[in-house]
């Protein structure tokens, strides 16, 4: 295309202001036919904004022009099509998909996807028209990753008879469009099957894999080695045998404070930060060791290396801290954490377990300075189980032993009931003369054990069925 023609067609664009629509194929074509497209009075109309994308310069105008003007597109059934996959396609095969009557079926409905420009018209009609779509085991096959196989393919996948071996059933899922007819067929023959130590494998993620991927994988003599047992799961289908290979021939494998990391968690991670991750300076050191668990895969490398670079986890009141649950933390919050001066007050020190990792600084924050726990009375419920309940429960609860006089004696158990369910127990506790509090051989009073025992145990060793009491309740006020 002459410069004077490319100049013409990248002003053109900049006063539409689709800028967006510059490629190297738009260039191939005449400034009238882009001017053309861009004029359709169609894109006015807000349904078809989507399919105004680059990829419209694989089509010609008739085509773009005709597609545009189907009359199916009023019909809502047909709106997820509208995406500009729909260019892949030939205006005959668009119009004689639309048609076709098994839209009717609900059962067929969720195939309309874009994916579907994928295919073509004959392709879907014979598809649709497989007969195996009334047996109840393939309805869940029924998914826009069809339109990845073709016909011949999925008539011989439905066909095979080794649907009928339980062991193969879990893997009757949309993923095997991935795979192609041979590879199926060769995955399902093959003879590791009968083991038992291979069976967890057998799930619907082998269809991420190849044969010869699979075949390979599986005849590893590595598999012998009794530390890499737990790495046989599904989650391997993710990754290639060169990935696999190359982890299980770590060295790092052979030290012992290593090979509890080996889980199926490490195949989400990349094999280079792994293998940053296990050279780590700082596993040299005794009071790291404990972060050695599988949980460092959720993490990943920078994450690890700042969290283990924090200077005040050295301190000794925080080092109880240092346990795999700080994996489920981000750094900045770590640091907020262990910053807070709360930390000074001898009332709050007992909370500092691996428990607080599941909570956020603003959540301990706003916590620590409830005005309940400036109170002695409540001083008792710090501990660190009080992480697991919320805010309001806190005060609730407390707002509610207050109105029975027993709120010295409120728990961390009674905290954890449901407020509601908790009034019902003690509501009917004082309606039918069951102390709320008993005195004990040295004069001190404590609460009764109804109060602090679980809603199971409350019916169970009590007798007393918050569940039904409440209904009654509701039926009464209704």
């Amino acid at each position: 295309m002459k410069n004077n023609e490319v100049n013409k067609i990248d002003i053109l664009l900049h006063s539409f202001g689709r800028d967006d629509l510059k490629t190297n194929l738009l260039y191939n074509r005449s400034y009238k036919f882009v001017e053309s497209v861009l004029m359709l009075p169609e894109w006015k109309d807000e349904k078809f904004k989507g399919l105004l994308t680059s990829n419209i310069w694989q089509s010609n105008y008739e085509a773009i022009s005709s597609i545009l003007k189907l009359p199916e597109w009023e019909d809502e059934k047909f709106k997820g099509l509208l995406t500009s996959n729909i260019w892949q396609c030939n205006f005959e095969d668009v119009k004689n998909i639309l048609k076709i009557p098994e839209w009717k079926d609900e059962k067929f409905r969720n195939l309309l996807t874009s994916t579907i420009w994928q295919s073509n018209y004959d392709n879907v009609c014979k598809i649709l028209r497989l007969p195996e779509w009334n047996e109840a085991r393939f309805r869940n096959l029924l998914t826009p990753t069809v339109w990845l196989c073709n016909y011949e393919d999925i008539k011989k996948i439905l066909k095979m008879p080794e649907w009928n071996d339980e062991r193969f059933s879990d893997l009757l899922t949309s993923n095997i469009w991935q795979c192609d007819y041979n590879n199926v067929k060769k995955i399902l023959g093959m003879p590791e099957w009968e083991e038992e130590k291979y069976r967890d494998l057998l799930t619907s993620c082998i269809w991420l894999s190849s044969y010869s991927n699979v075949k390979k994988i599986l005849e590893m003599p590595e598999w012998a080695d009794e530390k890499f047992k737990e790495l046989l799961t599904s989650s391997i289908w993710h990754r290639s045998y060169k990935f696999v290979n190359d982890l299980l021939k770590m060295d790092e494998w052979k030290e012992e404070k290593f090979q509890s990391l080996l889980t199926s968690n490490i195949w989400r991670v990349s094999l280079d930060d792994v293998k940053d991750i296990l050279s780590l300076p700082e596993w040299k050191e005794d009071m790291f060791r404990g972060l050695l668990t599988p949980t460092i895969w959720t993490a990943n490398l920078d994450k690890i290396k700042e969290i283990l670079s924090i200077p005040l986890l050295k301190e000794e009141k925080f080092k109880k801290l240092i346990t795999s649950n700080i994996w489920h933390s981000n750094p900045d919050d770590i640091k907020k954490i262990l910053n807070m001066p709360e930390w000074n007050d001898v009332k709050f020190q007992n909370l500092l377990t691996p428990s607080i990792w599941k909570s956020t600084p603003d959540e301990i924050k706003i916590l620590l300075d409830m005005p309940e726990f400036q109170d002695r009375r409540y001083i008792h419920l710090l501990v660190p189980s009080i992480f697991n309940v919320s805010l309001s429960n806190i005060r609730s609860t407390i707002e509610l032993f207050k109105e029975y006089s027993i709120d010295s004696y409120v728990t961390n158990r009674c905290l954890r009931r449901n407020v509601d369910l908790q009034r019902l127990l003690l509501e009917y506790m004082v309606e039918n003369n069951i102390s709320l509090l008993l005195k004990k051989g040295n004069g001190q009073y404590v609460l009764n054990p109804i109060i602090n025992a679980s809603n199971s145990d409350v019916k169970k060793v009590y007798g007393i069925d918050l569940k039904k009491i409440e209904s009654r309740g509701k039926q009464f006020n209704g």
